[in-house]
């Protein structure tokens, strides 16, 4: 249904939109060729060598059971290209065009595969059709008991009513910034993140937010972010920090899973038109679920969210922890570069070295107050990379190049480094700002798809061919 939608609003994409939609079909295509020859195999041939449903009363019992694995793994694998495809079809929601609205609509009985596309496409609109009230009295949120997530802003508050929780967020308030317009995109997130799916997005369904007020000035001093906890997870979140830090265990597939995750919940936050501007493992949430220790993780942490063609007072702070995942030109407290999706994608790069490695690269010592430089970052607080912060972009770029392909693989290495020189000249998938600068803001998101979702997306399947999957990491 998804195909003979796009076939139907092919002409509405750009060159490049098209090229990627083509690649990801390609795959489909190849998926399916492979499924099918492995099933072929279970039939026995007539002499024109066709293979028909009667002949195959002939097959032993045996090739019963692989005709099971056989399917068992086609389901699996097709819902793998599922997860492959579903960047690149939620962009499409973003072309500003009346006949993918039209085609949208027409659907009718089938609507429902095309709900949350909808639901995102009205979301997208200046003015929704469903109008979604965001802000909630404060009253329950004063008097609930919080519970600090290990290493993480984010907490948790016991949902009333209920024996489920749910996830705060918050959000500070620069005195000097301008409340009205904090407060627009604060309430665009919010009725953005409501129409979200979890599972398909890799970030927690927004329920609203409260308002918090400065007694003496009267201004807000913060939005309180309330995100619902889907009843499949546990109660008990922890952030990646806190997995890192233990050095939980998990399989090389698991370590895959988690780098495509947040490169696709980055991707969802771009589609919806904002830029995170705080991507680190503090801000990623990992839930258990009943079919795995390791679980699903999410992206939180919108501590200073902004739409993507917002302004940017360039403010910052000197927290070293932070900087770490900063380009360069964003770091201290006057950023030289106004803030771009570019710079999220640098900060997912930090994070997919340290995911790569599975070293922490912050340490919460016990008895001391401030974080320090772990040691598998290699360098201390006194080392010159953090006084010039081009110095830490080279050093990072080094240890990806030096220790990732041992550990994940060349393509994984190129990806890693791909993110951590998109703001380059030179770099020739992400430095020419120039190319980005489409009235829907698709091409950059594009890009993305291409070069990042879907080579982790390749990783993963490498792994899965040299089975590799169920091993241990290291």
């Amino acid at each position: 249904m998804q195909i003979d939608f796009i076939k139907r609003i092919w002409k509405s994409l750009d060159e490049e939109h098209q090229t990627i939609q083509t690649q990801i079909l390609q795959v489909l295509i190849s998926k399916l060729n492979i499924i099918i020859s492995k099933l072929e195999k279970l039939f026995k041939k007539g002499s024109d060598g066709q293979a028909t449903e009667r002949q195959f009363t002939g097959v032993k019992r045996w090739k019963y059971v692989l005709a099971k694995q056989y399917l068992d793994e086609a389901i699996e694998d097709l819902a793998s290209w599922q997860k492959m495809f579903d960047p690149a079809w939620f962009l499409i929601m973003k072309v500003s065009s009346p006949f993918i609205d039209q085609e949208l609509s027409r659907n009718g009985s089938a609507i429902s595969l095309f709900t949350s596309a909808s639901s995102l496409r009205d979301a997208l609109r200046e003015e929704p059709i469903q109008k979604v009230p965001v802000f909630l009295p404060k009253d329950g949120l004063e008097t609930a008991r919080m519970r600090e997530i290990p290493f993480a802003a984010a907490k948790c508050v016991p949902r009333a009513g209920s024996d489920k929780w749910l996830v705060v967020d918050r959000i500070l308030c620069d005195p000097e910034a301008d409340v009205s317009l904090v407060t627009r995109d604060v309430r665009e997130l919010a009725r953005k993140l409501s129409s979200v799916d979890p599972f398909t997005f890799g970030i927690l369904q927004c329920r609203g937010v409260v308002r918090v007020v400065e007694p003496s000035s009267g201004k807000p001093s913060s939005f309180d972010f309330i995100f619902q906890i889907p009843r499949e997870l546990s109660n008990e979140p922890r952030s990646l920090r806190g997995y890192l830090s233990s050095h939980f265990n998990h399989t090389l597939t698991d370590r895959f899973q988690l780098a495509k995750q947040l490169a696709k919940s980055i991707s969802y936050v771009h589609t919806l038109g904002f830029v995170h501007k705080n991507v680190r493992p503090e801000t990623v949430l990992g839930f258990q679920t009943n079919d795995s220790v390791f679980g699903l993780f999410f992206l939180v942490g919108f501590e200073k969210v902004r739409t993507a063609d917002g302004r940017t007072r360039r403010s910052g702070d000197s927290a070293w922890e932070k900087n770490l995942y900063r380009h360069p030109y964003r770091q201290g407290l006057s950023p030289e570069d106004i803030y771009t999706m570019q710079h999220d994608i640098y900060s997912l790069g930090v994070y997919l070295l340290e995911v790569g490695l599975w070293e922490s690269f912050v340490s919460y010592e016990d008895g001391v107050t401030a974080p320090l430089p772990a040691v598998a970052l290699g360098i201390t607080l006194d080392s010159p990379e953090f006084k010039q912060p081009v110095l830490m972009k080279e050093y990072l770029i080094a240890l990806a190049k030096r220790d990732l392909p041992k550990q994940m693989g060349e393509r994984y290495k190129e990806v890693v480094v791909n993110c951590l020189t998109c703001l380059d000249k030179e770099n020739a998938d992400f430095g020419d700002q120039s190319e980005f600068e489409d009235l829907d803001g698709v091409l950059v998101g594009v890009k993305y798809v291409e070069k990042v979702c879907q080579l982790c997306s390749h990783c993963i399947r490498l792994v899965l061919t040299k089975n590799l999957g169920t091993t241990e990491a290291k």
